[in-house]
C-alpha cells in the first residue's frame, strides 16, 4: 500500500506542518531507546537511511507517464523503468529521494516543442522501478547504465538528491552537456544532520551510523559523495535554481553548490517549497532557455 504520508527521511520538514503519528513514534524510539542502546538504534537509523518510500503520483505525471513511450534498462539484474517523450537532443531528468520520473511533467511539453527528446527514468526503490531502498553508488549505476545505451545527453535536470547524484556520476564519467539543478543539497552531512534532527537521533546512535557507513562503504566515502566536492572541477554551465522558502533543504545550500562549480548561474525564487518548484512556470521557462542557450 503506498503511503500517503509525504514526510521524507533526507532533508529537513517543515516546522509548520502537523507531525505524523507514525513520525513520532519513530523520534519516541529513538529518543529513549537511543543513549541507552545507541548499536542497537544505529543499525535501525542505518536500514531507514537506505529506505525509499512511494508517493501518490500527481495527475501531471500520470499524464506524463501514459503519454511517453516505456523502456526497461537493465542494471545489473534491476529493471529500471525509462520513460521518453519527444525527438531530438537528449534531455534527461533525475528526480530525487522518495521522486518519480514523472516529475518532468511540468518542463515535458515546453521541452518537446522546442525539438528536444525528455527522457525519465525511476531510480532504484523509486517509482516503477522495483525496491524498497538504495543508495547513491546504485542510482550513480543507472545514470553511467543510461549514458552507455542512449549515448550524449545534452542536458540534465535535476531535483534535490537527484542533484547529487548526477554530480557523482558526472565526476565519474557521465557526460552532459548542461545541467539545472534544482533544489539539491550540497552537502551530505546537512542530510545527516536533518535525518537526525527530523528522528530526534542522539549524537551517540549517528556516531555509530557513521560507523556502519564506513564498514560498509571505504573510509571517507560519505564526504566524497557531497554535492559540492564534485562539482568543483565540471567544466559544463549550469544553472542552480532553489527556492528561499524550501523547508527540506534551504537556499542556502543551493547557493553553495552555484559558488562552488565553475560559471555556474544562481536562481533563488520565493514561495514555492521544494515541491512546487517543479510546477512552477517561471522555473521551466528559464531552464528551457538555458538549455536551449
Amino acid at each position: 500500500m503506498v503511503s500517503r504520508n509525504k514526510e521524507q527521511f533526507h532533508g529537513g520538514r517543515n516546522a509548520q506542518r502537523a507531525m505524523p503519528l507514525s513520525l513520532r513514534a519513530i523520534r519516541l524510539a529513538f529518543s529513549t531507546l537511543g543513549p541507552v542502546f545507541p548499536r542497537l538504534m544505529g543499525r535501525r537509523a542505518f536500514d531507514l537511511w537506505f529506505r525509499t518510500r512511494r508517493f501518490p503520483e500527481s495527475a501531471a505525471g500520470k499524464r506524463f507517464t501514459r503519454e511517453a513511450q516505456r523502456e526497461t534498462l537493465m542494471v545489473e539484474d534491476l529493471p529500471v523503468a525509462v520513460y521518453t517523450l519527444g525527438e531530438g537532443p537528449i534531455v534527461l531528468f533525475v528526480h530525487g529521494w522518495s521522486g518519480r520520473g514523472s516529475q518532468v511533467a511540468a518542463f515535458s511539453g515546453p521541452l518537446v516543442a522546442a525539438g528536444y527528446r525528455v527522457m525519465a527514468v525511476d531510480a532504484p526503490g523509486h517509482g516503477d522501478t522495483p525496491g524498497d531502498r538504495t543508495n547513491i553508488l546504485e542510482c550513480t549505476a543507472v545514470l553511467q547504465a543510461f549514458a552507455h545505451k542512449y549515448g550524449n545527453v545534452h542536458a540534465a535536470i535535476t531535483h534535490s538528491f537527484g542533484g547529487m547524484v548526477l554530480a557523482y556520476a558526472m565526476h565519474n564519467g557521465v557526460h552532459i552537456d548542461r545541467v539545472v539543478c534544482i533544489s539539491a543539497p550540497a552537502h551530505v552531512d546537512y542530510l545527516l544532520d536533518s535525518f537526525a534532527q527530523t528522528l530526534a537521533i542522539p549524537d551517540t546512535v549517528i556516531e555509530d551510523v557513521h560507523r556502519r557507513m564506513d564498514e560498509r562503504f571505504e573510509e571517507g566515502f560519505w564526504q566524497t559523495i557531497s554535492t559540492v566536492v564534485n562539482v568543483r572541477e565540471l567544466d559544463v554551465p549550469a544553472l542552480v535554481i532553489h527556492d528561499g522558502d524550501d523547508h527540506n533543504v534551504p537556499w542556502e545550500q543551493g547557493k553553495i553548490i552555484a559558488n562552488a562549480w565553475p560559471g555556474a548561474r544562481f536562481m533563488k525564487t520565493t514561495g514555492l517549497g521544494h515541491g512546487r518548484i517543479l510546477r512552477d512556470a517561471g522555473v521551466v521557462t528559464a531552464a528551457v532557455d538555458f538549455i536551449g542557450a
